[in-house]
């Protein structure tokens, strides 16, 4: 968490990434290979209430709503369905070649790996 003293999660939020993303991309301009770009994951919920799943994490980012928790690129939850497709929008918006899970969610994320692979 860079500049952070409080020791507060400061995750960057969707919007900040997009902006992070178009720096990197306008600085790797002429590269001839432009780095890998990756996101670490830091929860994978396969669940019917993405709300529910993201709610005990929000007094740890109190500078965001439910509604911009739920869009950070950190997270994956909802439906195996709707993680597949987060996943994908991701990959679409911001170019990320790979993902890395935390230990503790990598089992949770296995089916997610199935079904991008068409399993």
């Amino acid at each position: 968490m860079p500049g952070s003293t409080t020791g507060a999660l400061a995750p960057v939020t969707a919007e900040e990434l997009d902006e992070r993303v178009a720096t990197y991309r306008r600085l790797a301009e002429g590269r001839k290979e432009p780095a890998e770009l990756n996101v670490l994951i830091q929860m994978v919920a396969v669940t019917e209430d993405r709300e529910g799943a993201v709610r005990p994490m929000l007094p740890h980012v109190p500078h965001l709503s439910l509604e911009q928790a739920l869009e950070l690129p950190i997270l994956l939850t909802g439906t195996l369905d709707e993680i597949v497709d987060q996943v994908r929008r991701q990959r679409e918006r911001y170019g990320f070649s790979y993902l890395t899970v935390l230990e503790p969610y990598m089992e949770a994320f296995a089916p997610v790996i199935a079904a991008l692979r068409g399993e």
